[in-house]
């Protein structure tokens, strides 16, 4: 009810403005996110698959390198690791950016693909992923 008139109190400009948004958010979600059946699948498990791998590699470089990570309880402990994933997580990605700002094509003004914004590829989608 309250939907209605909030969506009423708009003038009719700005409620075709948002139904064009929602269109447009639902054909990129269509046409470029679910394009591909097994690609989202794809990702979330692998990502799923590295965090935990990211995980246990903290872990085993943390007890070799850092002597007092032995001596944390084990709720620190599991905070240690979750920031070393974050870490890798950061470093992923500012690899992967960099990558395609200064060695892919993907984004460059050289594509006439429409908008930047619509362009991807697989391995971006992997790294959104």
């Amino acid at each position: 009810m309250v939907v209605e008139y909030v969506i009423m109190a708009v003038s009719r400009k700005t409620a075709m403005a948002i139904k064009s948004y929602q269109n447009q958010a639902q054909a990129l979600a269509k046409n470029y996110l679910l394009a591909d059946p097994f690609m989202p699948y794809t990702c979330i498990l692998g990502g799923i698959l590295l965090f935990k791998v990211g995980y246990d590699f903290t872990q085993l470089i943390s007890t070799f390198y850092f002597k007092s990570y032995n001596g944390l309880t084990k709720i620190q402990r599991t905070e240690w690791n979750n920031r070393g994933i974050s870490t890798i997580h950061a470093i992923f990605i500012t690899v992967i950016s960099l990558y395609f700002v200064f060695w892919s094509d993907l984004f460059s003004d050289q594509r006439v693909a429409g908008l930047v914004t619509f362009r991807s590829s697989p391995l971006s989608v992997f790294a959104l992923g």
